[in-house]
């Protein structure tokens, strides 16, 4: 009888707690590998560039849990998770097919899956932002050295206060490809393979970045 009980309660904790073996995720992983620190760094600066390219240099296998969010959505991969943010910051459902909804043995996610994904990018009302990330840290990633950012500022005649615009450059664009890459080989050719464009930033008056880089391409 008293382990009938402690199966009960334990069953009821899972319940409660939102146990990863409910709901109907694409994919259940019961334990997943730690994930790179940087790997969520890339999807910040996808959100930053509005384009999915960063999350192309992300693992397959990561995954990250949030035992405070709501039921069904504390567990997802991070890639997953950067295609969806870039979908909704650009309103393009079709990256939305990159989205792969995941459970892990306590935390469930099947409801960040496409459609919520797609749900997303129907009330989408930003293209990316200057945001908190560490540029700094973005460019020597990328491979620039100081003398290479000071060269394209110089080019580009950026001001001081507008380093940051280098972000949405060609330059770095094409540089991602160099980035710390957890990824496979066939991920690298799809990189590739994803245009630049003009990022909405370009054109608002009044900051540093305003008409950079738009005559490039």
């Amino acid at each position: 009888m008293k382990q009938s009980a402690i199966g009960i309660y334990l069953v009821l904790g899972l319940l409660l707690s939102g146990c990863g073996l409910f709901g109907d995720p694409d994919e259940r992983v019961m334990f997943p590998p730690e994930p790179d620190p940087l790997e969520h760094r890339y999807v910040e600066l996808a959100g930053q560039m509005a384009t999915e390219k960063p999350c192309f240099l992300i693992s397959h296998n990561s995954v990250s849990v949030a035992p405070l969010n709501s039921p069904g959505t504390r567990a997802q991969y991070i890639r997953s998770h950067c295609f969806s943010t870039v979908a909704q910051r650009t309103a393009s459902p079709e990256l939305c097919e990159q989205v792969v909804s995941v459970s892990t043995l306590l935390y469930p996610g099947h409801r960040n899956n496409r459609e919520q994904c797609i749900e997303g990018t129907e009330q989408a009302t930003s293209s990316g932002g200057v945001g908190i990330i560490d540029h700094n840290a973005m460019f020597e990633l990328a491979g620039f050295s100081d003398e290479k950012v000071q060269e394209l500022m110089q080019a580009y005649q950026i001001p001081d206060n507008g380093r940051y615009c280098l972000i949405f450059s060609p330059e770095f664009f094409d540089a991602i490809e160099q980035m710390p890459r957890f990824s496979t080989e066939d991920d690298l050719d799809r990189m590739q393979n994803v245009e630049w464009k003009a990022h909405p930033f370009l054109t608002l008056r009044g900051f540093p970045c305003e008409g950079r880089f738009i005559d490039t391409n």
